[in-house]
């Protein structure tokens, strides 16, 4: 989608829900005029996906497997919270996204998005297009915000939104040292915030937050010196490696697929 037009405020405030309002269940605040969003405001994002259609792959004579057809992913919710102002992360965008595709794969386990959610006669979650959303996103690119999460280059990719790099934070470069694999959120929510995330389900609402405060934790470490961030870096992977990037006390997960899903 490329919008050439400048796009007008009024796309954040138009309301494009599909679901009846007796029934939809709303988990955004709308900004006010106050908040209007202007140059160099932080915005948490975070965006989840459903796949329309499987893998098909073929078995090579050498045994190993070869992808005929990737699984194409799209856009089932999409999450912006407030980066500043006294109700800092708190969103004020969480749109569901409706399809007319069949969904073969909610991907619940990371996508947080159950069956219905996409359903515009059961759902109870703000569900809408993703023309209006994307057009909210854009806005928000127009207004030289930036953006912080974690993993954002493959979400900006699906969603098939240019954003410029001086306007992108990404948790997932801020604390990764050169050749040297990515942290997924979970851990490094676990180690420099001492919390736990993500324990049964993703939620975008959650992952932005965290992305937030992790960039809050990083400024913390750099206004001691670009030295005080690496050590703090290199630290986090020395201990990674010494407990094979599993967290104690909570159920563990393959450490690989929490990368392959950042």
């Amino acid at each position: 989608m490329i919008m050439k037009d400048p796009i007008s405020e009024d796309v954040l405030y138009d309301d494009n829900c599909l679901v009846s309002p007796e029934r939809r269940k709303i988990t955004f605040t709308t900004l006010i005029d106050e908040e209007r969003p202007k140059e160099k405001d932080v915005v948490g994002l975070d965006a989840e996906f459903v796949s329309l259609n499987q893998e098909e792959s073929e078995l090579r004579s050498d045994g190993t497997r070869s992808t005929i057809k990737p699984s194409h992913l799209t856009a089932a919710r999409i999450t912006c919270l407030r980066g500043q102002g006294d109700q800092v992360g708190e969103p004020f965008i969480d749109d569901y996204i409706s399809t007319q595709e069949q969904v073969v794969d909610y991907l619940t386990q990371y996508s947080g998005i159950k069956p219905g959610d996409l359903d515009p006669s059961v759902s109870s979650r703000y569900l809408t297009t993703l023309k209006s959303t994307y057009l909210k996103l854009r806005y928000l690119v127009q207004s030289g915000v930036t953006f912080i999460g974690h993993g954002l280059k493959k979400d900006f990719r699906v969603i098939n939104l240019y954003v410029p790099k001086n306007q992108v934070v990404d948790t997932v470069e801020l604390f990764h040292l050169p050749r040297q694999r990515m942290i997924s959120l979970k851990f490094l929510a676990w180690y420099f915030l001492k919390i736990n995330i993500q324990s049964a389900t993703h939620d975008s609402v959650e992952d932005a937050r965290t992305a937030i405060q992790l960039h809050k934790k990083y400024k913390e470490f750099a206004a001691e010196g670009s030295d005080n961030v690496r050590a703090k870096i290199k630290e986090m992977y020395e201990y990674g490696r010494k407990i094979q990037w599993k967290i104690p006390d909570v159920e563990e997960e393959d450490a690989d697929n929490q990368v392959a899903m950042l």
